[in-house]
């Protein structure tokens, strides 16, 4: 191989790398996006559940074109989740989500669904199981049982056409409670390692954080109900591919918590919403406008 070849080869390697790399797909929107907006007050013992999460995000698809600027993301999940309580301190948790996404823009609509990526940890609660405290820290994985589509994560600004990372992630959760007689306050944590996946694109690591209080008022024997207010965290870091970061992906949004859950002596359901406070994601090109859930859990 003569020098001006070497030099073509380089050439077009390089090409092919700057080409690939131009991702701006940020994890918020769409199968990273674990800060669901059904949250519940945090539940101790054994639970099966179901819940609906719907997001709504607008991002600029064009700054020349002044008829159709912003093109909009609607991205719902359904899940089945469960805890079991091995001992007063080890419990387990797994989440099953299944998400049909749509897009709305000037070129046309994009729907996607399928299953997401499952994920299953543990927890220990380090403190006296009588105490009016806990605190519980554990570690699991986010498995890559969702599609990934590298070519969604090229042509689009956000996440929301993907059902999965296409990585096996750790998640390393913590979760603190306080009790109160009837009021309570609830502060969990997740912070997301994310893995390569098999295009060697990986998504930047996550930190997750919601806190929330809630105080119960007793309707009638067994039946209470719950309003239950607060705040939600989630930063971003910059995702990458060939090991070229892509600083414009790093972001962070904080988010208003409102609600209001009921629950009976095996039953629990509940209604929230998610409002944005303030954001930066894709160097604010793309806005989340507002969240939606419901949940329900069965106490076992």
């Amino acid at each position: 191989m003569n020098v001006l070849q070497t030099l073509i080869k380089i050439f077009f390697t390089l090409l092919l790398i700057i080409n690939s790399t131009k991702t701006y797909a940020c994890d918020v929107c769409g199968c990273g996006s674990s800060n669901s907006s059904s949250f519940a007050n945090v539940l101790g013992g054994n639970y099966v559940g179901f819940s609906y999460n719907y997001m709504y995000f607008q991002y600029i698809q064009n700054y020349s074109d002044s008829d159709f600027p912003l093109a909009k993301d609607h991205v719902n999940t359904v899940s089945i989740s469960g805890q079991y309580q091995i001992t007063d301190k080890v419990q387990i948790n797994a989440t099953v989500p299944y998400r049909f996404n749509n897009r709305y823009k000037a070129s046309g609509d994009v729907s996607n669904s399928g299953m997401g990526d499952v994920s299953v940890y543990g927890l220990i609660n380090l403190l006296h199981a009588d105490s009016n405290h806990s605190l519980k820290l554990g570690a699991g994985l986010k498995m890559p049982t969702g599609d990934f589509d590298l070519q969604n994560s090229s042509l689009n600004k956000t996440s929301a056409a993907q059902l999965g990372t296409g990585s096996w992630d750790v998640l390393l959760p913590l979760q603190y409670n306080y009790n109160k007689e009837q009021w309570s306050v609830n502060v969990s944590a997740m912070y997301f390692l994310k893995g390569k996946n098999d295009d060697d694109f990986k998504y930047g690591n996550q930190t997750q954080v919601n806190v929330n209080t809630t105080y119960v008022f007793p309707v009638v024997n067994n039946f209470s109900l719950a309003p239950i207010v607060g705040l939600s965290y989630d930063y971003f870091l910059a995702s990458e591919r060939f090991d070229i970061v892509d600083n414009r992906t790093k972001g962070y949004m904080t988010n208003a918590n409102i609600g209001v859950q009921m629950e009976t002596k095996k039953l629990i359901l509940g209604i929230n919403t998610q409002l944005p406070i303030a954001q930066n994601l894709i160097e604010n090109e793309v806005t989340f406008n507002q969240g939606i859930g419901v949940y329900t859990y069965w106490k076992f």
